[in-house]
């Protein structure tokens, strides 16, 4: 569950900084939230976790 929480907190960073630009974006938020909560939550059920993520990246820099 790492991974949704992540996601769904960037949700709401995300979210928040378009309510500085007007109202009618945070219509948004709810479903901004939504979908980069269930992305983290669909990463965790297939088991990615963001040990593997890094671990990855930094071979692919390494080499």
């Amino acid at each position: 569950m790492k991974l949704a929480g992540i996601f769904t907190i960037a949700g709401l960073i995300i979210s928040i900084s378009w309510v500085a630009w007007g109202f009618l974006p945070m219509l948004a938020i709810l479903l901004t939230t939504a979908i980069l909560g269930t992305i983290g939550y669909a990463l965790d059920i297939l088991g990615y976790s963001l040990n593997h993520f890094t671990r990855k990246l930094l071979a692919k820099i390494g080499d």
